[in-house]
């Protein structure tokens, strides 16, 4: 993680500025933007148990949101804190953000008294994968398709 980067709680005026964030990081992992990854993302804050937010010098670089239990998917555990949103601006990615980023998120999980962490990832999104197993995050469950992306996907979870 860059030095002088610092995650923080965020503030709910942050909103927009993460679904920016988040629409610009989908659009570099994928090579193009799809439309209603920005309405998909806007909507999960509105569930949200733990929402932290990284900045460089003023500047919003990284976010993670993780939202109350009950995603939907068959795969997740039922009482799990769902990670539904982690990312990091294009331009900081490879300095150990999102690592940082997702710890913050487990340990502050963990504190509200969660027992259980779950997330989605493509699967074909390797450098996530190779982050989350690298974390002890273990895969569960079947493949399935992304609502949206119509990409399959991929349960991960953690114990706090």
């Amino acid at each position: 993680m860059s030095d002088s980067a610092v995650i923080r709680q965020a503030l709910g005026s942050e909103t927009d500025d993460c679904v920016d964030l988040w629409v610009r990081a989908c659009a570099a992992r994928d090579g193009r933007r799809v439309e209603g990854v920005g309405e998909r993302a806007a909507a999960k804050f509105e569930r949200s148990v733990l929402w932290l937010v990284a900045e460089d010098s003023g500047r919003l670089v990284g976010f993670a949101l993780a939202t109350e239990p009950a995603s939907g998917a068959q795969t997740d555990p039922p009482d799990a804190a769902v990670l539904g949103l982690l990312a990091v601006s294009p331009h900081a990615q490879g300095d150990g953000l999102g690592r940082s980023l997702l710890r913050a998120t487990v340990d502050g999980l963990a504190t509200r008294g969660y027992r259980q962490a779950v997330l989605h990832v493509l699967a074909d999104n390797l450098a996530a994968v190779r982050l989350y197993e690298s974390e002890g995050w273990r895969r569960r469950g079947d493949r399935f398709a992304h609502p949206l992306l119509q990409r399959m996907s991929e349960t991960y979870v953690t114990d706090l």
